[in-house]
């Protein structure tokens, strides 16, 4: 599939098939701004959405349903996306979490689900690093569901997870087709950092420009370590970004402007695996230099 609607363009990546890059304004702004917050970064990943929904719909099936992986998944507003088409989107919720993330592997657990909607043909917002969460809800689903067609739309996917859900599906007879934003991130060592400037992403070369001339060179997630944070929790955006600023050199750096130094930094624990062997961070604030020191 190689589609252009004159806003909104995807094309298949020729390593991996199955896989496809969607370049628009509206990703444009999403992924090059690391100061996006509150409404405007929600009504970001709204129309982002909307216009990759657009290149599915000559191939959706009439029952398709949304399976919600929360709260990452929230983010994605799929039911919204389809409103704006004048269709309806059937929902599941699934909640996960990720234990013992390490490079490109991490172990997930389910702790909630309601598979009411159920049907074979599902649709999954999710910013995607291992993989493992994708597959872990796939599992969960077909426990009670068959699926035999998935699509997946990513914000911000990494390359290596797009291989092990489309190795899934092929080993399931699931047809699949991916949908990831602006690139196919290479993932860092810590399993978590997506960032334009690592060496196993497929980009283009001004998207890699920008990035560089953005984070002065430094590979910085184009993310951040807890996608939707953003909105849904934006004092544990701002501690996460303040502590990517002091690992990075990018303290009062206008490109992680909204970085503010927490009061406890029992806040951004969930995320420990991102700065291991940062001991250092996790100490009380009172006991480190002020911020404006080195």
């Amino acid at each position: 599939m190689i589609s252009d609607n004159g806003t909104s363009t995807a094309k298949e990546v020729d390593e991996i098939a199955g896989l496809y890059i969607v370049e628009n304004p509206a990703l444009e702004h999403l992924l090059f701004d690391r100061n996006l917050m509150g409404i405007e970064f929600r009504r970001a990943c709204a129309e982002s959405s909307r216009l990759m929904v657009g290149h599915l719909l000559d191939e959706l099936d009439p029952d398709v349903t949304e399976l919600v992986i929360l709260g990452k998944g929230l983010a994605y507003q799929l039911a919204s996306a389809f409103d704006s088409y004048g269709l309806n989107l059937p929902t599941n919720l699934l909640a996960t979490s990720r234990k013992d993330v390490e490079g490109d592997s991490a172990s997930v657990v389910v702790s909630y689900r309601s598979l009411d909607a159920a049907g074979d043909s599902i649709i999954i917002g999710d910013t995607v690093a291992s993989g493992a969460t994708v597959v872990t809800a796939l599992n969960e689903y077909r426990k009670v569901h068959e699926v035999r067609r998935l699509h997946l739309l990513s914000f911000a996917g990494a390359v290596g997870g797009a291989r092990v859900i489309l190795d899934y599906c092929r080993r399931h007879a699931i047809q699949a087709k991916l949908l990831y934003g602006l690139a196919a991130f290479g993932l860092a060592k810590n399993g978590f950092d997506l960032s334009f400037l690592h060496p196993d992403t497929l980009t283009k070369d001004a998207y890699r420009q920008r990035a560089a001339e953005q984070f002065n060179s430094k590979p910085v997630s184009a993310v951040g370590w807890d996608f939707g944070s953003q909105y849904m929790a934006p004092d544990k955006y701002r501690a996460l970004s303040w502590v990517e600023a002091e690992i990075w050199g990018l303290r009062g750096h206008e490109s992680l402007a909204i970085a503010s130094r927490p009061r406890s930094f029992s806040v951004v624990s969930k995320e420990s695996d991102a700065f291991a062997g940062m001991a250092e961070y996790l100490r009380d604030p009172s006991e480190l230099p002020p911020s404006d020191q080195p």
